[in-house]
């Protein structure tokens, strides 16, 4: 299957499908250990008891770079959902880091509340065998590991003050066995069950919740710039009806040749 758009620094590469589904995380060496071997780590909107994955065909969307960079520029339009979304993927240079941006602009005609769900479907190690996975209160966030390999996952949203950091809700559970699907189809109902722990073929599913106010027209020049990850930022607020959001994946492990 073809892949677009992929962002990297050398030794993280991420890749996605033609509807901006994650298919590939390349970790520590680009082109040996993919740990979502063709895998969708899917991402879905929920919205007045409507949810809608992202390749779902209602879905207006452009996939694209930010001019002169590594940066991708990606818009999505659900007419039927009346949610937009403007996002922002990146790897950091020096850190293995990946990094998604996402701003919500509610385009309905009255203030909602928006639901964006992330799900992870990893085969660490090319393989699900021996995978584990569990829900960390301390830093609200999920983590996947086998071995060596482990992977963060957690969401900052923008707050008055600041940085509001960790998940709203969260789900890790079995995939890929006795006829289970996974943990992703939690998400369909809008309310992830809170499961904290699993092994072996698993998956997991987390959260963002805002209430958006029917999006205005920003002035002429105005954006939203990028800011640190996962650090608290004070003064920096999302314009009125949108919601800024950072969602990423932190990996860590022995960088050497393994096996």
């Amino acid at each position: 299957m073809p892949r677009d758009i992929p962002v990297g620094n050398g030794s993280l590469l991420v890749n996605f499908d033609q509807t901006y589904q994650l298919r590939d995380l390349y970790w520590p060496h680009v082109g040996q250990e993919d740990h979502s071997p063709g895998h969708p780590f899917r991402f879905g909107v929920w919205v007045d008891g409507q949810f809608r994955w992202i390749d779902h065909p209602g879905w207006q969307r452009t996939l694209d770079y930010a001019p002169d960079t590594l940066v991708t520029q990606v818009s999505l339009y659900h007419p039927e959902l009346g949610v937009r979304l403007t996002c922002s993927d990146a790897v950091d240079f020096h850190e293995n880091l990946y990094l998604r941006r996402l701003v919500v602009a509610n385009e309905g005609d009255r203030e909602r509340e928006i639901r964006c769900f992330f799900c992870q479907d990893f085969h660490i190690s090319g393989t699900e065998v021996g995978d584990s996975a569990y829900y960390e209160p301390e830093r609200r966030a999920v983590f996947h590991y086998k071995g060596k390999r482990w992977f963060m996952i957690n969401v900052a949203r923008a707050a008055a003050d600041g940085w509001d950091l960790g998940v709203d809700q969260w789900a890790v559970g079995i995939k890929e066995f006795q006829g289970r699907e996974g943990t992703w189809r939690d998400a369909e109902d809008g309310i992830l069950s809170g499961n904290a722990v699993a092994q072996g073929s698993v998956d997991s599913a987390v959260a963002c919740t805002c209430a958006c106010r029917r999006a205005a027209r920003p002035p002429a020049g105005t954006g939203s710039p990028w800011g640190p990850t996962l650090k608290r930022s004070p003064g920096s607020t999302a314009p009125s009806g949108r919601r800024g959001r950072r969602h990423s994946w932190s990996a860590r492990g022995t960088t050497g040749p393994s096996g």
